[in-house]
């Protein structure tokens, strides 16, 4: 009789143990874009938590600094992971189509060594996760929202390398 109970249990105590050990491996590193641009090859192969604009439209998927760095940095490119899920997958979809910028966190793992999309970038973010939504827009005309920081092409082209 307690053996048909203690297996069970057993059982069940193992899953929980692999659950959480799986959690933990996942655990993503906060970083910011300015850290992330500066040296992407130290965070290559790592997931990352970073507070980023995306600016994305044809043949476009790019992070940008929600904040403008002052230093010249990597282009990041994005891709989103088909298995996006519950919230990321509902924050995704209310994304503007077809072009936009979102400001929001996005969690995801950072490649490094190849190159990247339409533009050549070297630094990839597979993003899993998107844990926060705090602006969305559709631009018209060459017009950014207020939110969005302006003239960092020109700030980052003045700066020492």
């Amino acid at each position: 009789m307690w053996l048909r109970v203690f297996v069970p249990l057993l059982f069940l105590a193992s899953w929980c143990v692999l659950i959480a050990a799986k959690e933990t491996e996942r655990a993503p590193e906060d970083v910011t874009f300015c850290e992330l641009a500066r040296n992407p090859n130290a965070y290559s192969g790592k997931r990352i938590r970073i507070r980023a604009v995306y600016s994305y439209m044809f043949e476009v998927s790019r992070l940008k600094s929600p904040t403008c760095c002052s230093e010249r940095g990597e282009s990041i490119w994005v891709d989103f992971d088909d298995d996006l899920h519950g919230k990321s997958k509902r924050l995704f979809k209310s994304f503007p189509k077809g072009m936009g910028v979102v400001l929001a966190v996005f969690v995801g793992r950072i490649e490094t060594g190849k190159v990247y999309g339409t533009f050549g970038e070297r630094v990839r973010l597979v993003v899993d996760q998107i844990d926060r939504v705090e602006e969305k827009a559709k631009p018209s005309a060459g017009q950014s929202p207020t939110w969005v920081p302006q003239n960092c092409e020109s700030e980052n082209r003045q700066s020492p390398v």
